[in-house]
């Protein structure tokens, strides 16, 4: 009898139209504030914060030297993505890039290039052939690094990258400690050959090749602009750390000051363009399109020239 009086009253409360009525009020009421938050997001609320998240760079990385092979250009590399953390994001904040992208599509162009420079550690120079693979931290690193930023979805980019910083952490702590290990005992290797450059240099020049053969209209113009020029200041923080460590390896070939100077001179004036407004009626794209190309035939020269010399 009690267990059937429980029952009525537990199929009065399901079905209970009113408390029905006042749960969907509630809901929509949620709905709709999400809604009007989302839309004030969009504007003008994002249209406020965009410039604060809009300046682009024209200012030459600075990269610092240390002893250890591998570690300056370890660290140039970990350097290019904590400035991208201390800028903010852009990718992080889709009402943000709506309105103003330069700063959005020059942080895709230098994060599409980081990857290049993550990947090159991976299978190339700090791949441990007597060990039988890559480091397992610059493997996660480069996973954490290939978010796809273009998903409009709320995904913590920050996160992603903090995590890639966190692996390349690992990975020179451990290239320290093994430091004077046999080679078979070594959890982190960073190998100075030629070839190993060769194929970095390649793997440098066919991404920003790619952007360069991006087509515009007249509304993605500075877009290309952005990106190229995020593809080149990565690209010099890459630059830099070899410089450091294979600089013996290009004066050995007679390469250093022929070709490899010239290159990160080309960067220097290239990634100093800045323009109010893009527009190619003034030359804008021709000109660091112009300026890429002979960077990417410099660094197809300076590979060969590692490859073969």
């Amino acid at each position: 009898m009690e267990k059937t009086k429980s029952e009525k009253k537990l199929l009065l409360y399901i079905f209970n139209i009113r408390e029905w009525a006042i749960f969907l009020k509630r809901f929509i009421l949620l709905i709709v504030a999400a809604l009007i938050a989302l839309l004030l997001w969009f504007f003008p609320i994002s249209l406020f914060v965009a410039p604060f998240y809009s300046v682009t760079d024209d200012a030459v990385p600075i990269v610092k030297d240390y002893n250890l092979t591998g570690e300056t250009t370890t660290i140039a590399l970990r350097s290019g993505l904590q400035n991208l953390l201390n800028e903010g994001l852009v990718t992080n904040f889709i009402g943000v890039r709506t309105w103003i992208d330069n700063k959005y599509f020059q942080q895709v162009g230098e994060i599409e290039m980081f990857r290049i420079g993550i990947n090159i550690l991976e299978n190339n120079l700090a791949r441990n052939r007597g060990t039988g693979g890559a480091n397992h931290y610059i493997v996660q690193a480069r996973s954490d690094i290939y978010a796809d930023f273009r998903i409009p979805i709320f995904t913590s980019y920050s996160t992603r990258v903090k995590e890639a910083i966190s692996n390349l952490n690992i990975y020179l702590r451990q290239l320290k400690e093994d430091d004077k290990k046999e080679m078979s005992q070594k959890r982190a290797v960073f190998i100075v050959n030629s070839d190993n450059l060769a194929t970095a240099l390649d793997k440098l020049k066919q991404q920003l090749q790619t952007n360069l053969m991006i087509k515009t209209t007249f509304t993605t113009q500075d877009d290309k602009f952005y990106r190229i020029k995020g593809n080149l200041i990565a690209m010099y923080y890459i630059l830099k750390g070899i410089d450091y460590d294979f600089k013996n390896k290009m004066v050995d070939k007679t390469s250093y000051e022929e070709n490899f100077v010239p290159i990160m001179e080309l960067l220097k004036k290239a990634i100093a363009q800045n323009h109010f407004i893009i527009l190619e009626s003034m030359g804008d794209v021709s000109k660091l399109e112009k300026d890429a190309s002979l960077i990417a035939q410099k660094l197809a020269e300076l590979r060969d020239k590692m490859r073969n010399g």
